[in-house]
């Protein structure tokens, strides 16, 4: 099993070279390029008051990243990537 980045379950991580596509993918809910390109991508991220427990929510048809205000980089970072690690896309197969 393998994600539309390359990377395999469990080892992703903002370090990983493809990284970018894991995090394009769970924003907007596809592995495909804006028919405008990419820079015709508008992503709004935003701060939710939700704890530190809670992980980053995407609203795919927004491009839209409801991220919780985290203490540190690293629980921002492992946070990140669990949501990443978990996220299901639409599975229509």
């Amino acid at each position: 099993l393998s994600f539309a980045c390359g990377c395999s379950p469990g080892g992703r991580s903002l370090t990983c070279p493809s990284f970018l596509v894991c995090l394009a993918v769970f924003l907007t809910g596809s592995d495909r390029i804006p028919i405008y390109g990419m820079s015709s991508l508008r992503i709004i991220i935003q701060s939710t008051p939700s704890g530190e427990q809670y992980l980053p929510v995407a609203h795919t048809c927004y491009n839209l990243l409801d991220l919780p205000k985290y203490s540190s980089k690293e629980i921002l970072s492992a946070r990140l990537v669990q949501a990443i690690d978990h996220y299901e896309g639409f599975s229509l197969a």
